[in-house]
């Protein structure tokens, strides 16, 4: 007879890592919406990325498709989201305060994934991370 696996707990840690992500992301949807002010061509179609990927980066906090945890792997460790993070901060710099404000949370919070990759055991900042192909 198989068992059958309850609901995974989630640690405070992942509670915390996904939280951090959730506020970067929703910084991102701010100015991704301030990027359709001007209304040119030139800063709309920025916006529409940033505000597709940041719209997806807090569904995938909540829910994970199996084709995003396999294709998507760099997301689920500290490097990948790390570089992610500071990627998406150049392109949501701005020259309005909420642009500056927005790129410098992922500024920080990418250099943080990047040196906790180098200084933690951990390769999984969340829980629902992707598990070893066999």
């Amino acid at each position: 007879m198989g068992t059958h696996a309850g609901p995974s707990r989630i640690s405070a840690r992942d509670i915390l890592w996904r939280l951090i992500n959730i506020v970067v992301a929703a910084l991102w949807i701010v100015a991704a919406a301030f990027h359709f002010v001007d209304g040119s061509f030139q800063t709309v179609m920025p916006g529409v990325a940033i505000l597709i990927v940041g719209v997806a980066s807090i569904v995938f906090e909540f829910w994970r498709p199996e084709l995003i945890l396999e294709n998507c792997y760099f997301l689920w460790n500290f490097m990948g989201r790390g570089i992610f993070f500071l990627l998406m901060g150049c392109l949501v710099m701005g020259f309005r305060v909420v642009n500056y404000v927005s790129s410098g949370f992922s500024w920080f919070f990418g250099l943080l994934y990047i040196v906790l990759w180098f200084t933690s055991f951990a390769l999984f900042p969340v829980a629902n991370g992707p598990r070893p192909v066999v």
